[in-house]
């Protein structure tokens, strides 16, 4: 008996205790910052443009009055330095930089301009601006106005619709 004890814990000793095999792991995800916040009153934004007289706008390049407007983005996120808003929409047929009337004047546009009017936004162009640290939040001031490419503008309605999509950075 004392023999075959001994064989039997001979034997468990030599069988391992354990086994292994390698193994690789790959792990994958994403890294987002959260987006900063349009604000309330920049969705569906209304730009009142006024009312202009057909007798001003004959001659190519003649507009109404500039109208002063902001579009702003708050609550960003801690280490988000810039937004930029892409302006998207129809183009004039007659001068692709301005935004095409859909009232029924004619031979009239959108012109949307950077504060100063030194800028000139066209459809699919960017503006870019920094993020306020402190208060978390961007403005973007532009400016609009009806004006004629060509001249000879028609009396009637007036609609010009800019879609703007904003990415964060």
């Amino acid at each position: 008996m004392k023999n075959g004890i001994m064989i039997l814990l001979c034997a468990l000793w030599a069988v391992p205790l354990y086994s292994h095999a390698d193994a690789s792991m790959t792990m994958s995800g994403n890294v987002v910052a959260s987006p900063c916040t349009v604000d309330t009153g920049t969705v569906n934004k209304t730009v009142e443009l006024g009312t202009i007289q057909r007798r001003d706008v004959q001659t190519a390049g003649e507009g109404g009055s500039w109208t002063d407007f902001d579009l702003l983005v708050k609550n960003c996120p801690a280490g988000t330095s810039k937004v930029a808003a892409t302006m998207t929409g129809t183009a004039d047929a007659q001068d692709s930089t301005a935004w095409k009337n859909s009232g029924t004047s004619s031979n009239v546009a959108l012109r949307i301009t950077s504060r100063d009017h030194n800028t000139v936004y066209a459809v699919n162009s960017t503006m870019q601006v920094h993020v306020d640290t402190s208060t978390r939040s961007t403005t973007f001031p532009l400016s609009a106005r009806i004006f004629t490419p060509e001249g000879s503008a028609v009396a009637g309605t007036f609609t010009s619709v800019m879609n703007v999509n904003f990415t964060y950075q």
